[in-house]
């Protein structure tokens, strides 16, 4: 076997990921980031779009805002986990400190919660 097959043999099976953020130059940088992880990736500018691709793709990893156009975030984290998706949910906002959200967060059931502007450390060990 040579070297190139081995690195392939070795390889994590690849992820996938959807983000849901309405900042489309977020979701830009995170999926190329998330995609060097040998992670695929898809995102969504609005919660109903979102909805639609965690339905598509079955994610292994949702990475959602809270704030978006057409909701709060926070409001779907229940939905997902009846659907039976989104068993790794990770919320991202930049409004942690109103109305608790962070503690809200957790309490719904998301994994983690990242305070914006996110780190790619913060994203690597998610993957």
């Amino acid at each position: 076997m040579n070297l190139e097959e081995e690195r392939i043999r070795n390889m994590k099976p690849a992820k996938r990921v959807v983000i849901i953020d309405d900042e489309e130059d977020l979701c830009l940088l995170l999926g190329a980031f998330l995609r060097k992880q040998n992670a695929r990736v898809d995102y969504a500018l609005t919660l109903k779009e979102g909805l639609l691709k965690i339905a598509q793709e079955q994610p292994d990893l949702i990475l959602l805002d809270n704030n978006l156009p057409d909701g709060m975030g926070i409001d779907k984290i229940a939905i997902n986990r009846e659907d039976g998706h989104g068993d790794r949910i990770v919320m991202m906002s930049a409004m942690s400190a109103m109305n608790n959200l962070r503690e809200r967060a957790l309490a719904a059931g998301v994994e983690e919660f990242l305070e914006k502007p996110v780190s790619f450390a913060a994203i690597s060990h998610l993957v």
